[in-house]
């Protein structure tokens, strides 16, 4: 039997699982997909599934069930993720950072003729720059600067200027024989992914002419997102990523995506958990020998980078399984922080239920199991297909809200929301801020002349306040949801009838900016009736209308010679 999934099983009579699945005692030589156990043959390891194996209090027949779908939420990231491997050449030249009095304890590394060491004091070096394989050092001697280059570092207590460049390894990190380990394997070429994909389009940052967003760059604990000032672009370095994703949960307008588990493929994982109670869990949280009993219908979702999640994927997978989402992990990012908080206030006012549940360890798991709730009458369907992050979370906060007003939500400091006022008397539809949105909260519509604003979608990047030409015109409410229906539609926020060119009668322009340019123009024309009637011209008529002035004028000149 041919099959890309592998149960590896040591007990004699096998667990019953779907038939697409191969179920074997000992290991033999075909390749795998996904397998239950870390070997060289598979592409993926789920520890996930004797987690949920050995602990789930499942009625068999649900059992095979959810293995199969353990199973095939992994081919799913497998088939649909966007990273790509590369690899970078590293040399032998290691820089080791410590004391005279600690020297000794790297003597095995200093004497192995795998490297070319040298060491320095912590005291002597003012900088790191680069990435593994290039690195380089500014360190001061003797009131001179000198620059030295290198492979990698070993550094004790390292500052963060320090790690924040790939290649540089802490042993109070990772225990010396780890880092010893590394090193070394580094030397047959320091394996690394492209972990984020970019859309430059929707960037907030890209190209403006004001600096009104860069939270990537701000939250990222490497250099792998750096800013370009003078040309609003944004700088990456694959090598120096670690993947951990925190750079997507805070991005407002979803410009940045994670390759492992992107948007499109979360949604298709996402149906696999209908019904059923999401356990997320990421690489970094050691499963193996967590040995807890899983109620009924608590099924793990395994993903890689912990800190990427953000509101749409988390009401996505609650609105569509019905149930809390139980995150199991020790560390919760600056932006999927604020996001559960955001989704956690929504629930509890809308259901008076908990809808993301935190667990650091086993206790906070076992109270999370006692306490959640089904949340069935949340659930909801929407087909998600070249909708944005922000349409995705608007649409589907919509349905949560209702025709209720729950009241108003503060937002947190890395995730934002907004609200813009418009005073009409001043608004001339010039459509500056329109074209400022990237977002498509701001949008122009010709059938009616209007200026609509949905303030579900709004970044509050307060761009279209920069932009706008006019005084006291726009101005931009930060960081509020407002639980209530008009939050979610097309507002109109200012209007205006077309006006008339007095020529042809083809309607051009607002009426308010004619107006606008003629009192601002009008001065300048003097008693020029000619200029002044153009004001009120479209483009095609303003130059007939001159060139016929010109025409009268030549022609009376030559009457009177």
């Amino acid at each position: 039997m041919n099959s890309e999934y592998l149960f590896l099983t040591d007990t004699k009579s096998a667990f019953p699982l779907d038939d697409s699945i191969r179920i074997l005692d000992k290991l033999d030589n075909n390749d795998y997909i996904v397998a239950n156990t870390d070997i060289d043959t598979t592409q993926i390891y789920a520890p996930e599934i004797n987690f949920y194996t050995q602990n789930s209090t499942d009625d068999i027949g649900q059992k095979i069930q959810n293995i199969k779908a353990l199973y095939d939420a992994r081919s799913l990231t497998f088939d649909l993720a966007q990273d790509m491997d590369y690899e970078k050449e590293v040399n032998n030249k290691l820089l080791i950072v410590t004391s005279d009095e600690e020297k000794k304890k790297y003597e095995e590394i200093l004497n192995s003729d795998k490297f070319t060491s040298i060491t320095l004091n912590p005291d002597m070096i003012l900088d790191v720059l680069g990435h593994i394989g290039e690195l380089s050092v500014t360190m001061q001697k003797n009131g001179e600067q000198y620059e030295i280059n290198c492979d990698q570092i070993i550094w004790e207590d390292a500052p963060q200027f320090a790690t924040k460049q790939s290649g540089t390894y802490d042993p109070n990190i990772l225990c010396l024989d780890e880092v010893y380990k590394t090193i070394t394997q580094n030397l047959n070429g320091y394996k690394y992914k492209n972990f984020i994909v970019y859309d430059s389009k929707i960037c907030q940052y890209h190209e403006r002419n004001e600096e009104i967003c860069g939270k990537c760059a701000e939250v990222c604990p490497t250099i792998s997102i750096l800013k370009e000032d003078e040309t609003k672009h944004l700088v990456f370095s694959e090598v120096d990523c670690h993947g951990c994703g925190g750079c997507i949960s805070v991005c407002p307008s979803g410009a940045l995506d994670y390759t492992q588990m992107p948007r499109t493929a979360f949604s298709e994982i996402v149906s696999l958990y209908e019904d059923k109670t999401a356990l997320i869990i990421p690489r970094k949280m050691n499963i193996e020998n967590l040995n807890i009993p899983l109620p009924k219908g608590i099924l793990p979702l395994a993903i890689e980078g912990e800190k990427y999640l953000h509101e749409a994927h988390m009401i996505s997978l609650i609105q569509t399984s019905g149930n809390p989402i139980i995150f199991y992990t020790d560390f919760i990012s600056k932006g999927t922080g604020d996001c559960i908080h955001i989704i956690n206030e929504a629930f509890e006012r809308k259901y008076g239920k908990k809808a993301v549940f935190v667990c650091k360890d086993k206790e906070e798991l076992e109270n999370a199991f006692k306490n959640m709730q089904s949340i069935s009458e949340c659930k909801f369907g929407i087909n998600e297909s070249d909708l944005r992050k922000r349409e995705i979370f608007s649409a589907r906060l919509a349905h949560l809200v209702g025709e209720d007003d729950l009241g108003v939500i503060k937002t947190g400091e890395h995730v934002h929301y907004g609200n813009i006022t418009i005073n009409q008397d001043n608004c001339t539809l010039c459509l500056s801020c329109v074209g400022a949105c990237n977002v498509r909260a701001l949008t122009a519509h010709p059938e009616d002349n209007s200026l609509r604003f949905n303030p579900s979608i709004c970044t509050d990047c307060t761009y279209c306040e920069v932009v706008c030409p006019e005084v006291d015109c726009l101005s931009v409410k930060r960081d509020e949801i407002h639980l209530e229906p008009k939050y979610f539609v097309q507002n109109i926020m200012a209007k205006d009838e077309l006006f008339k060119c007095i020529e042809c009668g083809k309607e051009f322009a607002p009426r308010k900016a004619i107006e606008k340019i003629a009192n601002i123009m009008k001065p300048m024309f003097g008693n020029d009736e000619i200029k002044i009637k153009t004001l009120y011209c479209c483009a095609d008529c303003k130059p007939k209308v001159l060139l016929q002035a010109q025409i009268n004028e030549e022609m009376k000149s030559r009457g009177n010679m």
